[in-house]
C-alpha cells in the first residue's frame, strides 16, 4: 500500500507509489498533483524538465525521461520549465502568480 502524507492541503504519495515508468507516465497524463515531489519528467526534444502536474502540452511518450529530483534532471542537461518552475517551491510559484500590470497598447 502507498504511503500518503498531507502537504499544504494536498495529499502527496511517496515516491514508491510511482515506482514504474508506466505509473509515472499515467501521473503526467493526468497532471496528477499528488505526484509533485515524487519525480520530475524531462522532454528530450525541448530540453526542459517539468513537474508531473505541469499544464504544458503533453509530450510524446518516446521523448520523455523520468528523474528523481530536479538536480538529476539538470545534471542530465535539461533546464527547468518556465511554466511550472519545478526548481522552485510550490509556495514560491503560487506567490508569483497574480495580477499582471500591463501597459495599454498605443
Amino acid at each position: 500500500m502507498s504511503s500518503l502524507t498531507m502537504n499544504a492541503g494536498v495529499v502527496v504519495r511517496s515516491a514508491g507509489y510511482f515506482a514504474s515508468d508506466d505509473e509515472r507516465w499515467d501521473a503526467v497524463r493526468r497532471r496528477d498533483p499528488a505526484a509533485v515531489g515524487a519525480f520530475v519528467y524531462a522532454v528530450r526534444t525541448t530540453g526542459v524538465y517539468c513537474r508531473p502536474s505541469c499544464g504544458a502540452r503533453l509530450p510524446r511518450w518516446e521523448n520523455v525521461s523520468f528523474h528523481a529530483t530536479c538536480a538529476d534532471a539538470a545534471q542530465a542537461g535539461f533546464r527547468p520549465c518556465k511554466r511550472c518552475r519545478p526548481n522552485e517551491s510550490a509556495r514560491a510559484v503560487a506567490s508569483k502568480k497574480g495580477p499582471v500590470d500591463r501597459k495599454p497598447a498605443p
